[in-house]
């Protein structure tokens, strides 16, 4: 009896192998698909946006890009608004969009070094306060001094 229990999970474990294999394949192939889909000199961007009155910045994972003033953008800012909180609350995007040098760095020598334009706006979503630390106590002054 127990070597009939053990056989069973021993079968439905490489059963749900098999089935995570063949979801990661099916993944793979409509990432492939996505890719392909996009225009020429296009790429994805996934990051944090923030528009303030005359900047726009996309925080990627590697890079921090300006972001060209423009349409796109006044349309990405409009959906952003209604997700903050506060004016300076950043959201999470994932766009299409070109890279191009800062034409502001080569002016001013000010600014990031390269500028997204942005083609097509994918998701928009709340960023979270994950990096909030909340202590529970709230301090007063004269603690702190």
């Amino acid at each position: 009896m127990k070597r009939l229990i053990v056989f069973s999970f021993l079968v439905l474990s490489v059963a749900s192998c098999k089935n995570e294999s063949q979801s990661n394949r099916e993944t793979l192939v409509t990432k492939e698909v996505k890719e392909e889909a996009l225009p020429k000199g296009e790429q994805i961007y996934k990051g944090e946006f923030i528009y303030l009155s005359d900047a726009a910045v996309l925080t990627t994972r590697n890079e921090i890009y300006a972001v060209e003033i423009n349409d796109k953008m006044h349309e990405l800012n409009e959906v952003a608004t209604a997700l903050k909180k506060t004016e300076f609350d950043m959201v999470n995007v994932v766009i299409h969009g070109t890279i191009q040098p800062n034409p502001l760095k080569s002016e001013l020598g000010e600014g990031w070094d390269q500028m997204v334009s942005i083609t097509k706006i994918i998701e928009v979503t709340p960023a979270t306060s994950a990096n909030v630390i909340k202590t529970g106590k709230t301090l007063d002054i004269k603690e702190v001094k």
